[in-house]
């Protein structure tokens, strides 16, 4: 008879001291860290990468450590820069869903308050199409740092913490497994061991490889 499997929740990751440094993050994790000593007159940086690399991971770090911060996916033409001036713009193109007249007024009122501003992005702000000619300006002169996917030694390290957080012993063999048949994203790492765990516990049975091997063969 199979058991019920309990469905626990991930501990995300949002604290710098549980945040995993490897190459692939390194300079984006060193550039997090220099705050408030970011460059220019409007402390701002990208921090640009493929979606799964981490970028939200790192933003929440940020977060942390300013405390009151505001968040955003899009800026409307009316909208104004609440107080205080420390935003988060959340994958920002230069699209409809960012007005560039507010835009620019974030950045100035960033700027007049010594506030600061953390762009989050596929491409570098510095290089899109920006119609404005003040705000490509800003933009060509923001600090930029990118975060790549993650490796195989990231993957293996988070497999492995994810699996000590929830008491349960994952092989070496087993990491290695792992990774060799994932998707290279933190999101994929969340997913696998979740579907793992959950079928560990139906089958009442420990982590292992032709477990693993047996879920990897009915994920769709």
């Amino acid at each position: 008879m199979k058991q019920l499997p309990l469905e626990l929740p991930f501990r995300q990751v949002a604290g710098r001291a549980d945040f995993i440094v490897s190459d692939c993050n390194a300079l984006a994790v060193a550039s997090i860290d220099q705050w408030p000593d970011w460059r220019g007159s409007c402390r701002a940086l990208n921090l640009v990468g493929p979606s799964g690399a981490g970028k939200s991971h790192l933003a929440a770090i940020w977060r942390s450590l300013i405390g009151d911060c505001h968040h955003f996916v899009r800026l409307e033409a009316e909208q104004m820069p609440p107080e205080p001036a420390f935003y988060v713009f959340d994958n920002i193109e230069s699209d409809d869903n960012w007005n560039e007249e507010a835009l620019f007024h974030f950045f100035n009122r960033c700027a007049a308050d010594q506030g600061g501003l953390l762009l989050l992005s596929q491409t570098p702000v510095g290089q899109m199409n920006w119609q404005l000619p003040d705000l490509r300006s800003r933009m060509r002169a923001v600090n930029m740092a990118r975060i790549d996917l993650p490796d195989d030694d990231l993957l293996y390290a988070l497999l492995d913490k994810y699996f000590a957080d929830r008491q349960m012993l994952a092989s070496p063999s087993l990491l290695t497994y792992l990774v060799g048949r994932m998707e290279r994203s933190f999101s994929a790492v969340q997913h696998i061991a979740s579907a793992l765990d959950r079928r560990s516990m139906a089958e009442r049975k420990p982590l292992s490889v032709p477990l693993a091997r047996a879920m990897f063969d009915e994920l769709p």
